[in-house]
């Protein structure tokens, strides 16, 4: 489905439903594909998951990469919550989309009942964590991948795909999951030029850490204990700075704790969102 919202067309799709809870995905540079195993969270606690694929990514519009500002992002998810008829949503944010919902969650404190990050940041200072773990954890085929998806040489959008492909078993404690969740983002749409701009454009100076003292919303903070790109830290960092957050670490679980534990996550967010 599409919608025309603040001079470009996204593209959406609506799982379970429920309380509609806006999910923005990961990346930068992908889709929203790989959101879709959530599916199962979301009848079995009775949400309407929405997904889109931010503009610039994925099947919304191509728009030039200059407009696809993490800022114009969140003003976009607040465009279509109200383009949906929705008053107030949960926001449940995964990696990167994490990053959006804390910006979101902060600038439109009066929309969101409850806020979720799963592996999320809220400062640039990830990319120093990342690169130090990537050096240790990563065989050098790995490496180089890892690298080319932040130093900007990647050339191509299937370039981007191998790149991604080659480096995700670095995101999994259970290393036999990394090929299971190729083959579910197999159909990922990447776009390269919009990952550079926004890693280099976007990322190099981004902390958005003054803002989450704005956050008024129950806030529950997950992380895996393994996760080697948005490491435990830097929840914590989250954690302290949200007044009344709950910070819980999934112990065998590296940056998706809802694939790698998802009973157990799904216990977390049953007893936060319903049960608190």
């Amino acid at each position: 489905m599409e919608l025309r919202i603040n001079d470009t067309t996204i593209y959406w799709e609506s799982l379970g439903r429920g309380t509609p809870c806006l999910c923005p995905h990961g990346g930068p540079g992908t889709d929203s594909r790989g959101l879709r195993v959530l599916e199962p969270i979301a009848r079995e606690l009775g949400l309407q998951l929405i997904l889109w694929d931010h503009r610039g990514h994925g099947r919304s519009n191509w728009d030039p990469v200059e407009k696809c500002t993490q800022d114009q992002l969140v003003k976009d998810m607040d465009a279509i919550r109200a383009a949906l008829g929705f008053e107030k949503v949960i926001v449940l944010g995964i990696s990167w989309g994490g990053f959006l919902s804390l910006m979101y969650a902060a600038r439109y404190p009066e929309r969101v009942m409850k806020l979720v990050t799963v592996g999320a940041a809220a400062s640039h200072e990830f990319m120093a964590r990342a690169e130090a773990n990537a050096r240790a954890l990563a065989t050098p085929e790995q490496y180089e991948a890892y690298r080319s998806l932040w130093d900007g040489s990647l050339t191509s959008d299937e370039e981007m795909a191998r790149a991604f492909a080659t480096i995700r078993p670095l995101y999994f404690y259970n290393k036999e999951l990394a090929n299971h969740a190729n083959q579910v983002r197999s159909g990922t749409r990447y776009r390269v030029a919009v990952r550079n701009f926004i890693i280099h454009h976007e990322y190099k100076n981004w902390d958005c850490r003054p803002e989450l003292g704005n956050i008024r919303c129950p806030t529950l903070v997950c992380v895996g204990r393994h996760d080697w790109i948005c490491p435990v830290d830097q929840s914590e960092e989250i954690h302290r700075l949200i007044p009344g957050s709950r910070l819980v670490i999934f112990e065998r679980s590296g940056h998706s704790p809802h694939i790698e534990e998802p009973e157990a996550f799904t216990e977390e967010l049953r007893k936060f969102l319903w049960e608190d």
